[in-house]
């Protein structure tokens, strides 16, 4: 049930997403290139370019030509992800399967420009460097970076959730000793909740996306000659 409802959660996301950037292609089609961009068209521009200088700053030129557009959306899927538990839906964030996946992909794009870089030859001596029986510990290695980075936002979304859980309920046990109305309407929950979401769901929302393609970018950073 708990794969089920991630599963569903995931396709409202990806919808959500797709609807967005059709929305986003039509007002960018629409956009006169001498004109000074507003509204959706310069909130875009903006993250374009924030993504964009923060790839190159990790990597390089040419290396962000091509994982810009990964990471904007990544980031952009993160961040809707962390947020629908302001609707009242379960994030797909809080399943573990799908941060393993997320930093799955990851894990695979450091890899694949760690062997650009270093060669077929050169990849394949890396993983027994510096002597052949540490083969098991790289191996280790890049394991525990599949798992940090998995468990990291799963550990850190699954956690705000349940917070809420628990002081929604005491809210409401609050309430309850107020008589009459307290019995049947969470007062303190209406007051005090609103300010909590804010941090637990989109304050912390928007820095585990912040975070993910940070680290996403150090590691291929790192993987890269000129780093």
């Amino acid at each position: 049930m708990k794969l089920q409802t991630a599963v569903f959660t995931v396709i409202i996301v990806t919808v959500a997403m797709a609807a967005l950037l059709f929305y986003i292609n039509k007002k960018l089609k629409d956009f006169d290139p001498l004109s000074e961009p507003k509204g959706i068209v310069l909130l875009v521009i903006m993250y374009a370019q924030m993504i964009d200088k923060m790839v190159k700053e990790k990597t390089n030129d040419e290396v962000a030509t091509y994982l810009t557009p990964y990471i904007m959306s990544v980031a952009a899927f993160i961040f809707l992800s962390n947020i629908l538990g302001l609707f009242a839906l379960e994030t797909p964030t809080s399943n573990l399967s799908v941060t393993l996946v997320l930093a799955a992909v990851t894990c695979i794009l450091i890899e694949f420009y760690s062997a650009k870089a270093r060669g077929a030859k050169g990849y394949i001596k890396s993983w027994f460097e510096p002597m052949a029986p540490f083969v098991i510990l790289n191996i280790m290695s890049k394991l525990s970076t599949l798992l940090s980075l998995s468990l990291r936002l799963f550990g850190n979304i699954l956690s705000g959730g349940i917070l809420m859980s628990v002081i929604y309920q005491m809210l409401g046990s609050i309430s309850r000793m107020i008589p009459v109305i307290g019995a049947k309407f969470n007062i303190f929950g209406v007051l005090i909740a609103p300010v909590l979401h804010f941090y637990f769901d989109l304050f912390s929302g928007v820095m585990q996306a912040f975070i993910f393609i940070t680290l996403t970018t150090s590691f291929i950073g790192k993987e890269l000659p000129n780093k």
